[in-house]
């Protein structure tokens, strides 16, 4: 990390999201960075001040019921139509128009944004997020059924709470995250549960329960298919992404580059950082620099 990030809050679709920035505002569209799932915006503290030192303005958020970002209210849950308003808000606090890079659940956010408001965005960069696999039509009210069922659980305050060790020791179970990235992570991901140093997550625990929708692909083309400016898909070589869907067939739709990052798995920015600003400083100078 080269510089440590300014915070501030903004009041994005009723809801008072938490916000990093590093550089200054400039003649070039901010850079606006889209998290992962259950993750937050301390994710790219190794990738933005390398996009900031090439004088850009970059503000990464923290999404709704994650990190220090407001939750919702009672009877309330999280839909991705929820987080692509949020962006559409944050985009209008920036300015207007933005470049938008998205990792995972981010990068989803960021085609459906993109498709939504393809007027706003100068160029959009997806780091390991083309959606998961598609879903059969009649898998909905079975999706529905067990949303309900894991309603039930949340509600019941099944919650541990650990400590910061097991918190970072979790993540490096499904990631191959060094030790002081996943501290790191885990020490900006959770909040104090008491007096006795254990820890809980700073996210919603609604997002341990799974969405009530699911992913049509055919849905999602629609999306795609209203996106006018540049878009870079990029992957990590080891990623376990590339196996589960036809990432080639969804990247036509798209019109996206494609670029694959060595000695990467799903968090490129966290894993090789350096080698990823360098793709994404070269994709947003051609890409911004054509004409709208």
């Amino acid at each position: 990390m080269v510089e440590e990030p300014r915070e501030s809050f903004v009041e994005a679709n009723r809801l008072r999201l938490h916000l990093l920035e590093w550089g200054r505002p400039g003649d070039r569209p901010p850079l606006l960075l889209l998290h992962g799932f259950q993750e937050h915006a301390h994710a790219w503290d190794w990738l933005a001040p390398l996009l900031a030192r090439d004088g850009r303005h970059v503000v990464a958020w923290d999404a709704r019921g994650h990190g220090d970002s407001e939750w919702i209210g009672r009877g309330g849950y999280y839909h991705f139509a929820d987080y692509v308003a949020d962006v559409a808000f944050v985009v209008r606090h920036l300015g207007g128009r933005v470049s938008i890079v998205g990792h995972s659940m981010g990068g989803n956010v960021t085609l459906l944004y993109t498709g939504t408001e393809p007027e706003r965005v100068a160029a959009a960069a997806v780091i390991e997020g083309l959606g998961p696999v598609d879903t059969p039509m009649d898998a909905a009210p079975r999706r529905h059924a067990g949303w309900i069922a894991d309603l039930e659980r949340v509600a019941r305050g099944e919650r541990r709470d650990q400590t910061l060790d097991e918190a970072a020791a979790k993540l490096r179970r499904f990631f191959p995250l060094t030790e002081e990235i996943s501290r790191h992570l885990a020490q900006h991901g959770t909040k104090p549960s008491g007096d006795d140093g254990r820890v809980v997550w700073k996210w919603d625990p609604l997002h341990a329960t799974r969405s009530p929708q699911p992913f049509y692909v055919a849905q999602a083309r629609t999306f795609w298919a209203r996106i006018a400016c540049p878009v870079l898909y990029l992957e990590g070589a080891t990623s376990f992404l590339s196996t589960k869907f036809e990432i080639e067939d969804r990247l036509a739709t798209l019109g996206a580059e494609r670029v694959t990052i060595a000695d990467a798995a799903h968090h490129p920015h966290l894993e090789q950082p350096e080698a990823t600003a360098r793709v994404l400083l070269d994709f947003f100078a051609r890409a911004e620099a054509r004409p709208r």
